[in-house]
């Protein structure tokens, strides 16, 4: 008999510095993180193991290492588990991922009286998954990182340009802290890596600290936040989908 697979550890519900800020009108969000078991680099995925709701089987199955198994699935879970606390029943839905493997929910049969799921974005960093929830009408998007972990000075020039590549050779340890919200910002446009990071720029203060601000790229705002907790840097982008 198949064993239903279990996280190693319980899920963590954080909050944005900028939860209740009036300088804008914010959607809702629930942001959480779990720990992602530790596996040997070698180690191949069991095959006893049942996946929880909102993974789906041939996805999994494609996996070639325990560790991107548990990755995959932590952050699965861990999506599932800000669901129930966002009181939406989690057994009719799945995840699907769209052109740019961007995550969203979908109903997998659609009932008579659906109603809008929330946004969601995932992230996987140094033994953490990590994940939100946004309000239906904005896509999401969050990454995090150690605060801690260096960024060589020769990738500056992928990530940068102008008066920002010069403030990142001026100020190297800030290059983590714009690193997480360029990514967050292109996960919150459903990009990823097809979005230059390049063009996600603004004016960073020295240090970033905790940080919010308005990012235009094309005809899309984006509102980034940016803050440090515990030993991560966490960052939280959110696009209305009106502006696509």
């Amino acid at each position: 008999m198949a064993m239903v697979w279990s996280p190693k550890g319980e899920v963590e519900f954080l909050s944005s510095p900028f939860s209740d800020s009036a300088e804008w009108a914010r959607p809702s969000t629930l942001i959480g993180r779990l720990p992602i078991r530790i596996t040997k680099p070698d180690a191949r995925p069991p095959t006893n193991h049942e996946s929880p709701h909102l993974c789906s089987p041939p996805e999994v199955s494609r996996f070639s290492t325990a560790k991107r198994y548990e990755e995959h699935l932590a952050g699965r879970w861990l999506v599932g588990e800000l669901l129930k606390q966002w009181g939406i029943e989690i057994a009719g839905l799945e995840i699907i991922r769209d052109e740019n493997r961007a995550p969203s929910l979908s109903w997998r049969a659609k009932p008579d009286f659906a109603k809008p799921l929330p946004s969601i974005s995932i992230g996987h960093s140094e033994g953490w998954a990590i994940a939100a929830l946004s309000e239906a009408n904005y896509h999401v998007g969050i990454d995090a990182e150690p605060g801690s972990r260096e960024i060589s000075s020769s990738a500056f020039v992928m990530m940068a340009s102008g008066n920002e590549l010069q403030y990142l050779n001026d100020y190297p340890e800030s290059a983590i802290s714009i690193w997480t919200a360029k990514e967050a910002v292109q996960k919150a446009l459903h990009l990823g890596m097809h979005l230059n990071p390049r063009k996600v720029s603004t004016k960073w203060p020295n240090p970033i600290a905790d940080f919010t601000v308005i990012i235009p790229i094309g005809k899309n705002k984006i509102q980034l936040e940016t803050w440090q907790y515990d030993d991560l840097r966490i960052s939280l982008a959110f696009a209305a989908k009106a502006d696509y």
